[in-house]
């Protein structure tokens, strides 16, 4: 093996990553193997370099072998990326260490050579998700004569406990409606869908907090609403069990088990190096996996490192319990008896200095936020070299359709003309933010806006030009709480700015598939049409069942006429056959060019041959991802239902009976807005479209021209719009998660709900302001920032996003030019 100079040397050199001159990255990766480490790493801090480094360093300093090496990762993508990359470092340090071997005894030459070329394989290092890895080893480690059971996806356990609910009608029980109801803010909760992923949701929760089922069941009353969600729950594990399938919950409790056990020692017998990435989004069963997989490993003499950034935390809707990563030091004492070193990844290498600047004094304005954080945390720090200094933007505007006309405006200026010019309107910086803050007259506020306004023409315009920086459609990132088109019948900014950049002289594209429920989107209505016709002529069948509720049967209709009236447009192909053929074909029960209709009829097939008629859903990349949605909707009913996806003809009660379960199965669930888009049908971005997306969606990306919608939605300081702004009150409905924490060793937690909601907006929009390199710009409506009259007196709008600490104070920012 070599030193770990030579080690640094080949990397700065030959790899071309100079971690000498960071002694942060430097400490991480020089690190003893048994040294356990807790990494922070902020955004842009080359953690995944890290990582990586650290892996090749165990490997090629410390003579640890690959397969004695796992490192997990929080997605399938990210996994992928650490694999590829280890890969290809790795094999450029083989390759120059097999070219410089520099030795007198020819035997040891060749040993050396082979030493490197056998025993190096670094594809048998541990990595991927915290679920495949644990798929991977119960298939390896199974014990003999007994099936691995199958994974299903989380998009499939929807349907399953959904067909837990249809059974015996079990959803139109009032104790249980109402029990479910009082962790939501619906005011009527009637589709079974929906129920059943708030029952899912808190079967979820009590598996990440290992809550005790049997212990639970019997704190209940036998009838009540929690009780029969208790026995809904018991059923849906039943009946995965029947069929040897498993979720992904019960897979990590599966392995789990297994490593407590001792069914799986050969596996941890073998391993010396735990790493885990993105440790913030943790849950309690997970890191129960870790350290039963560290004990091991520190026996071994090696050790635990976990990597992660409190601030980026965005998973507690997921399960994910911060607290364990900001604890982490003390709880690996406890639980492991090892003390952890602490290492900071400061240095931001992504962003410009005045976004670092912003994303600093964000994270910190509000005091009660630092309680939430690990302990006497470092600022994010700019390295030496320079970058665009461009400051912070906003534009600000009086309506949404005003707003993306003007931004609308600035993106075809950067991409269509090569560069755009922007006038700074006026500049929000102390001054204002202390005028503003606590006051309602008017007076003293316009004149302070006025001076800022008269100080701001004497500032020179900034130029964003197209260069090899930023400037194509994909390098723009729209960024918001939610990404909805439409909220309700009412059009979002996001529905105007698609509007507007399609309108342009030269178009321009977006892409946000999560923008429009499915139910609504006019290519999904036509194909859902014509499938529900050739299924169920004239819905003859659906009408019959009058238990469908009054919004599926509204959609499924509304799908219906779309698709008669899409048929007489005579799309292509029409030759050899055409749309109108095909479906009378089907409708009649009669094949062309055979003689017999089949006993039996996939779905699946019959949704594939639709599409042929149906452009947007083959080549339009949004329609691309519609389509997947909804053919894994198809797919899932083979899982649990009689008829496995097929319409079977055999007689008229089978025929409608197999109808009538596509119709509960796949077309209602869409019909009601049960069917979303899932985030692993966006792991590729397309190259020729802005991004228009959630804040959560881009955790983990980067972008040259960052745009964040920080207030288009607020035009009053109303209570509706409270949660996406400013918590102010606690909620009413119950949360998951004090339901189930409870009843967990994690106990209740020590910070409210409204404290916990505070938190969440905080870490959210420092995850959207980090996801800029060279610039950021904040969007909203004016009234967002400067408040509204009210009777002659300002009416402020409280914001976390824009500056605003929970105490209700306007802390704001150093300096926001606005244009």
């Amino acid at each position: 093996m070599i030193s770990y100079e030579e080690f640094e040397d080949i990397v700065v050199n030959t790899l071309k990553r100079n971690i000498s001159s960071n002694e942060d990255q430097k400490k991480a990766i020089s690190s003893d193997a048994n040294d356990s480490l807790f990494i922070v790493a902020g955004p842009g801090s080359g953690k995944t370099t890290v990582i990586v480094l650290k892996i090749l360093k165990y490997i090629f300093v410390d003579d640890i072998a690959p397969d004695e090496i796992l490192a997990t990762t929080f997605t399938r993508k990210a996994a992928n990326e650490l694999h590829s990359r280890i890969l290809s470092w790795g094999d450029q340090i083989k390759n120059y260490l097999l070219e410089n071997i520099v030795e007198d005894d020819p035997i040891k030459e060749l040993e050396l050579m082979n030493f490197i070329e056998k025993k190096i394989d670094l594809n048998k290092i541990n990595i991927g998700t915290t679920d495949s890895i644990a798929e991977d080893l119960l298939r390896i480690h199974r014990e003999p004569g007994t099936n691995q059971p199958l994974v299903i996806e989380e998009f499939v356990t929807k349907s399953a406990m959904t067909n837990i609910l249809l059974k015996d009608n079990r959803y139109l029980n009032e104790n249980l409606k109402e029990y479910l109801k009082s962790f939501t803010p619906k005011e009527k909760l009637e589709e079974p869908s929906k129920m059943a992923e708030i029952i899912l949701n808190m079967k979820n929760r009590m598996y990440y907090d290992q809550v005790n089922f049997d212990e639970i069941y019997d704190k209940f009353e036998k009838g009540s609403g929690a009780n029969l969600t208790l026995n809904c729950i018991k059923d849906y594990e039943a009946e995965l069990q029947n069929r040897n399938i498993i979720d992904f919950p019960m897979l990590e409790s599966k392995f789990l088990n297994k490593l407590k056990n001792h069914k799986l020692d050969i596996f941890l017998d073998s391993i010396k190096i735990i790493l885990i990435d993105e440790y913030q989004d943790t849950n309690l069963i997970q890191e129960d996996i870790y350290f039963t997989i560290a004990q091991s490993a520190l026996k071994n003499n090696g050790s635990i490192t976990v990597v992660g950034d409190d601030d980026q935390s965005l998973y507690r809707f997921r399960g994910a319990t911060v607290d364990l990563f900001t604890n982490f030091k003390k709880r690996a004492h406890d639980k492991l008896g090892i003390d952890v070193k602490e290492i900071n990844l400061r240095t931001n290498y992504r962003s410009s200095e005045n976004i670092i600047s912003h994303c600093n004094h964000f994270v910190e304005l509000d005091k009660e936020y630092q309680k939430a954080r690990v302990d006497e945390k470092p600022k994010i720090i700019a390295p030496d070299f320079d970058k665009d200094k461009i400051p912070v933007l906003g534009m600000f505007r009086n309506n949404p359709e005003m707003l993306a006309k003007d931004l609308t405006q600035l993106i075809n200026n950067l991409i269509n003309n090569g560069e755009t010019s922007l006038k700074i309107r006026r500049v929000l910086n102390k001054d204002y933010y202390n005028t503003l803050n606590g006051n309602s007259n008017l007076q003293i506020i316009n004149k302070q806006k006025q001076n800022n306004a008269k100080k701001s023409k004497n500032l020179e315009n900034i130029t964003l030009k197209l260069d090899e920086e930023y400037g194509s459609a994909s390098d723009i990132a729209i960024l918001s709480y939610s990404p909805k088109e439409m909220k309700g019948s009412t059009p979002t900014f996001n529905y105007y700015l698609r509007k507007n950049l399609k309108k342009l002289r030269k178009p321009i594209e977006v892409f946000n598939p999560k923008g429009r429920d499915l139910q609504d989107i006019k290519s999904v209505a036509i194909f859902c049409g014509l499938i529900l016709e050739c299924i169920d002529p004239q819905g003859i069948i659906q009408k019959s069942d009058k238990q469908i509720q009054n919004l599926a049967n509204r959609n499924m209709t509304r799908w219906r006429y779309r698709a008669i009236d899409y048929i007489k447009l005579k799309p292509e192909p029409n030759e050899p056959v055409s749309l109108s053929e095909f479906v009378i074909s089907w409708q009649n029960r009669h094949p062309k060019n055979r003689d017999k209709w089949p006993e039996s009829a996939s779905l699946m097939e019959l949704a594939y041959k639709l599409t042929t008629w149906i452009e947007d859903l083959q080549e339009d990349v949004e329609g691309i991802v519609y389509l997947e949605a909804i053919t894994r909707s198809i797919k899932q009913t083979g899982f649990f239902n009689k008829y496995s996806g097929n319409i079977v003809f055999t007689n008229s009660k089978t025929e409608r009976e197999s109808v009538l379960e596509a119709i509960w199965n796949i077309f209602i669930p869409i019909a009601t807005g049960g069917v979303g888009i899932d985030e692993d049908l966006l792991e590729t971005l397309p190259d020729d479209r802005i991004n228009i997306m959630s804040i959560h969606q881009s955790k983990g990306l980067e972008f040259p021209l960052v745009i964040v919608d920080v207030g288009s939605k607020f035009k009053k300081n109303t209570f509706n719009t409270q949660n996406l702004r400013f918590p102010k009150i606690e909620p009413e409905n119950r949360s998951i998660e004090d339901s189930i924490r409870c009843f967990s060793s994690l106990g209740e937690s020590q910070r409210s709900e409204k404290d916990r909601s505070f938190d969440d907006l905080t870490r959210l929009y420092f995850v959207a302001f980090s996801r800029a390199e060279n610039v950021l710009l904040l969007i909203g409506l004016i009234s967002s920032l400067d408040g509204y009259s009210v009777n002659n007196n300002l009416k402020q709008i409280p914001n976390v996003a824009l500056g605003w600490s929970r105490d209700e104070k306007l802390v704001g920012f150093d300096e926001i030019y606005l244009i």
